[in-house]
């Protein structure tokens, strides 16, 4: 073993410049793999730890007033779980007046756990003393300082303490709104005891649970998970077996898209995916470069297995030399890759953050659209190393270098020492044709010869120079797709494609913002654009089985667990209604929109065309129709050219009884409407009826005009206006203000902040995806490079011997560059090949697992041209500078290699 590194050694000496390919195939790779990981691991470190802070630390809760609650004080560690902290909450009681108010006992391990720390006076030591925070005691009237007296049912109290507040996502959780912490001593006699659990979290906690539970007989009905935090700790316990996978593929509802979701926990399939690529990538690159430098060295090989070398040995000889140069540059590609990643992550390290992209609402609130923002996104925080990708990394890397050994050796075997001095591969057929009596030219027939003798080999080195570009390609047309969907979404369903909302907070059709206001905002300066939206709540007849998605709505779905929202039931008698058997009745928002917004729902078509002036001659619409959870748009049988029946109160500002759609006829009208367009999503939305998440609520949209004309509609429910750059928003925002300042209940928003925060997060986002393709283009001309040498480099005695029959320099060099211009064009083929297949999985998952809004079918052509391009110079130029390498040398040297 030791001649075998000594030997490994000096070849890695000798052979200085595929030590060096190979050093920085490795690194780079290395780096890649690391780098990317260790991005993924810190932003979901961050997410964590902001859950920690929105939903307390802790993981399960239950009762634990019950005798099996001693036995666990007694002695809380078990086999199967590791408890890292506990806490016992104690409710004393609860009132509803003048709030919902909980008054509990926290010991000090729950007190921890919620992050409740007393930053002025003590905690409750006596009967009539409390402690709560400043906002709860705010709303009780009361001061919020030490020794002020609250009465709280009849009884008063004084306040010892001042606490931070509950994470702010607690009180939807558990259903607690406001907490007063009491003495010890207190004790009405009906008290609620619950142990609030955290596991060590080296382990998936669901495991922990179940052998918590089977250890001390709790009944698993009644515990309760922390849903904030468990998706980062393995508390889902979703798994599916290989027959619910193969029945879910036969299933057109659910298929690929349902798997991939129930699979994907926390995003771990789509990092998981990314990484594999990755690495499969790297085994490629390693692969191609190791072999150039093992067939340039074959001849030596066959003279030690003359004297007695096994294959043994020379397997490791082979892998001692990879072993060598893995444990250098792995170790400084891990370092590059970290130091990059954190350098990365400091700067714009929230575009890691896992993020709910499918969340979609409407813009009538600053609230919905500040929680769909990035400003909603925690602070990236610190910089973590992903050491499980690391050693996964070095792990998998050792296994691709043994078997690159393992392989290479296997091809040495299928040789015979002559052929292995001679660097004679044993696998071309003899051709006696004599082409001398043709006219055909000598090189010429001297590529093909060398290109096709050897169709395996040839195959094989067409798929590895693609499979860069490939890879590469598919890189492109994810960014370029992401790009544009996160324009379209930027304005449609995140709501921030204006920089200033004006619009009425209201539920009342009589509550509208005058026509004449939009004049007065075109006057003041420094506003791009001003475009007002009209409003009216509908009812669309589906009728004869044209609605297919009747489980989209709570109200029809018919599953327990899944209830109609009471606020529309109680205001809008639900969002639809079954008539009839395959009958349905749907409410729908009627939107009337200038006609800039009009053309710019143009990104938005499925179908049909849009022309405002015909939808005003011919009083034509635009339908935006649903979207389900898998990207599909066929749950309602209308398309261009259909005609729907609307049904709309026949007072522009009906009465909220009537917007029930449950009075006498003679309160409504029906009208039919042409079809001209389908739509995915609306651009200005209105929430304050029926709600409009963008793909949840059917649409119809026209002009401004045919509102007035149709429904006696004149008011604007909301204005969507822009402002010239380099203009001062806030300034522009404050004279709106004085505009609409008489409208009752006229709501002015500046989101330009927002925009401005959303833009450099979705530029920080491409940004990161262009320099990943950047680094897997590099990689692959690397590869690329070394291909062509290898083909060089298994042909140096054939070409020694034709420059012993007297080609020119010139005519060799001219041979190769047209072989290397050859494997260029035949390569490229292979790449649009091969792409075009990855795209078309690229594609469906865009659209079906990850909801892309509208993405390109193809890229851009400019992309493939360039990668053409690329392959054709880097294959004829590295065949050219193999060629010269070779000439550098003597004939008889390289006969006698």
């Amino acid at each position: 073993m030791r001649n075998a590194f000594r030997l490994a050694l000096a070849s890695l000496r000798y052979y200085k410049k595929q030590t060096a390919a190979l050093f920085v195939g490795i690194l780079l790779s290395a780096a890649l793999f690391t780098c990317v990981g260790s991005l993924f691991f810190s932003g979901k470190e961050a997410a964590k730890e902001n859950a920690r802070q929105e939903y307390g630390d802790w993981h399960y809760e239950m009762r634990c007033d019950f005798p099996w609650m001693e036995e666990f004080e007694q002695n809380p560690e078990g086999e199967g779980f590791q408890v890292e902290a506990y806490g016992v909450e104690t409710v004393r009681k609860a009132i509803t007046d003048p709030f919902d108010i909980q008054l509990v006992y926290g010991d000090a391990g729950y007190l921890d756990m919620m992050g409740r720390r007393i930053v002025e006076g003590s905690y409750p030591g006596e009967v009539h003393e409390i402690a709560a925070d400043a906002q709860t005691l705010r709303n009780l009237g009361v001061e919020a300082k030490p020794g002020s007296q609250v009465t709280l049912d009849g009884e008063t109290f004084t306040v010892s303490g001042i606490l931070t507040e509950m994470p702010p996502k607690l009180a939807d959780l558990l259903g607690v709104s406001m907490q007063v912490f009491v003495s010890e001593k207190l004790d009405y006699g009906m008290n609620g005891s619950f142990l609030y659990l955290k596991f060590r979290e080296s382990r998936p906690i669901s495991d922990q649970i179940m052998a918590f539970t089977r250890q001390y007989g709790v009944d698993g009905s009644t515990v309760a998970r922390n849903n904030g935090i468990s998706t980062y700790v393995g508390g889902n316990t979703q798994e599916l077996s290989m027959r619910q996978i193969a029945t879910a593929f036969t299933d057109p509802s659910m298929g690929i898209p349902w798997v991939w979701g129930t699979l994907n926990e926390n995003e771990a399939m789509t990092e998981g995916a990314v990484l594999l690529a990755l690495a499969i990538f790297s085994a490629f690159v390693i692969y191609s470069i190791f072999q150039v430098s093992v067939l340039k060295r074959m001849s030596q090989y066959s003279v030690m297995q003359t004297l007695g070398m096994t294959q043994g040995a020379a397997f490791g000889m082979l892998l001692a030399e990879l072993l060598m140069i893995f444990a250098a540059g792995y170790g400084f590609g891990a370092a590059l890759g970290n130091g990059a990643a954190a350098l990365i992550y400091r700067s714009f390290g929230r575009i890691f953050i896992p993020r709910n992209v499918t969340l979609h609402s409407g813009v009538d609130t600053e609230a919905t659209a500040e929680a769909l923002s990035v400003s909603a996104l925690p602070d990236a925080g610190d910089f973590y190393v992903n050491w499980k990708v690391l050693w996964l990394g070095a792990f998998f890397l050792l296994l691709v270098l043994a078997a690159v050994s393992l392989l290479l050796v296997r091809k040495m075997r299928r040789l015979t020492i002559r052929q292995m001095l001679a660097g004679d591969g044993g696998k071309g057929k003899k051709n006696r044709n004599i082409y001398s009596l043709k006219r055909e030219n000598l090189t010429g027939i001297l590529t093909k010869r060398f290109m096709f003798s050897r169709k395996g080999t040839f195959a094989g080195i067409l798929l590895s120079l693609s499979i860069g570009s490939v890879i590469f390609l598919g890189a492109a047309y994810v960014t370029e797709n992401t790009r544009i969907n996160n324009d379209l979404t930027f304005k449609a369903d995140d709501g921030l494609g204006s920089d200033i909302q004006v619009y009425e907070d209201s539920d009342s059709l009589s509550d509208t913002i005058p026509a004449d206001v939009t004049g007065q905002l075109q006057e003041i300066s420094g506003l791009k654009t001003v475009l007002p939206v009209r409003y009216m709540l509908g009812e669309v007849l589906l009728e004869n089985g044209s609605f297919h998605w009747p489980e989209f709505y709570a109200e029809t779905a018919g599953e327990e667990g899944f209830d109609p929202d009471p606020q529309l039931m109680e205001k809008y008698n639900g969002r639809i209604v079954q008539t009839g058997q395959a009958d349905y009745r749907l409410k729908v928002n009627i939107y009337g929109y200038d006609d800039e917004m009009l053309e710019s729902l143009n990104d938005y078509l499925l179908e049909g065309e849009i022309d405002p002036d015909r939808m005003r001659r011919d009083n034509t619409v635009i339908f935006k129709t649903l979207m389900d959870g898998q990207g599909n748009y066929d749950g309602i049988d209308v398309y261009a050219g259909d005609t729907i029946q609307v049904k709309t109160p026949k007072d522009s500002v009906a009465d909220p009884e009537v917007l029930k759609f449950l009075s006498s006829e003679e309160n409504y009208r029906e009208t039919s409407f042409t079809v001209d367009a389908l739509v995915s999503r609306p651009l200005a939305k209105v929430d304050t009826f029926i709600g409009d998440g963008g793909d949840n609520v059917v649409d119809i949209i026209m002009t401004n005009e045919q509102m007035e004309e149709n429904f006696g509609v004149t008011g604007y429910q909301t204005i969507s206006i822009s402002v010239e750059d380099g203009q001062d928003a806030a300034a522009a925002a404050d004279a709106i203000r004085s505009v609409t300042a008489g409208i009752s209940r006229c709501v002015v928003r500046d989101y330009s902040a927002q925009i401005a925060a959303q833009n450099l997060y979705l530029n920080q986002q491409i940004l990161f995806f262009v320099g990943i393709a950047a680094v897997l283009l590099a990689i692959s001309m690397l590869h690329i490079m070394n291909s062509m040498q290898y083909l060089v480099a298994e042909r140096r005695y054939e070409f020694s011997v034709l420059r012993a029959m007297g080609i020119t320099d010139a005519g060799f060099l001219k041979m190769l560059m047209k072989e290397g211009l050859r494997y260029g064009i035949a390569s490229s083929l292979v790449m649009v090949v091969l792409y075009w297949l990855v795209q078309k999985v690229l594609y469906y998952f865009m659209v079906h697992v990850y909801l892309y809004l509208h993405p390109q079918t193809a890229i851009p052509g400019g992309y493939v041209i360039g990668m053409v391009l690329v392959n054709l110079i880097l294959c004829t130029a590295a065949m050219a500078l193999s060629g010269r390498s070779l000439l550098k040398k003597s004939i008889l040297e390289q006969i006698s290699v």
